[in-house]
């Protein structure tokens, strides 16, 4: 096995880890935050429970808390998708098929999942800002529309990958027209 196939393996089987993953964090940090059992933020993995506070003044009620899992889920699909699609790339470098039109359309798939990825960090912190400040009293609930650094910084990202899917489609394209060339 060369080194290539053993380093692709073992990002492939951390992408599996993490895929495995992150959905039981997500749930187990909503449905632990701002309780005894909310060791996620006691060990540093996620925010703790003071950076809701800018939105919510009273502890969160257990609606709020599965209406921001599900929101937080569906931002995390984004994210399982990617790394599904990383997983497909890995394995594909793991058998040696490396300069492949599957790897282009992988690359080419990769690339719109950092755009969603930035649309749907928009809408995500949008929906959170007025589940969290649904219990507030009126007067004081929250909506945030926010565009930020990293959001631009992510569809730049995301045009970069869907250029290099696109060079590598045709680098395949001309590669397998030279392989029928006499």
């Amino acid at each position: 096995m060369t080194n290539i196939q053993k380093q692709s393996r073992r990002v492939r089987i951390l992408l599996q880890f993490l895929l495995i993953l992150t959905p039981i964090l997500v749930c187990a940090f909503w449905l632990t935050i701002e309780t005894s059992y909310d060791f996620l933020a006691q060990l540093g993995i996620f925010l703790s429970g003071d950076e809701l506070k800018t939105y919510t003044q009273l502890p969160l009620t257990m609606t709020s808390r599965i209406l921001a899992m599900v929101v937080s889920l569906l931002l995390s699909g984004v994210f399982m998708y990617a790394l599904k699609v990383l997983i497909r790339i890995f394995r594909n470098y793991e058998n040696r098929v490396i300069f492949s039109l599957d790897n282009a359309i992988c690359y080419h798939r990769l690339g719109y999942c950092i755009f969603y990825w930035a649309l749907g960090s928009i809408v995500y912190h949008s929906l959170m800002s007025v589940i969290l400040s649904f219990n507030n009293p009126p007067g004081s609930r929250v909506l945030t529309v926010t565009f930020g650094d990293m959001d631009f910084l992510t569809l730049v990202f995301g045009c970069i990958v869907l250029i290099i899917s696109w060079v590598m489609k045709e680098g395949y394209l001309l590669a397998e027209e030279n392989s029928h060339t006499i």
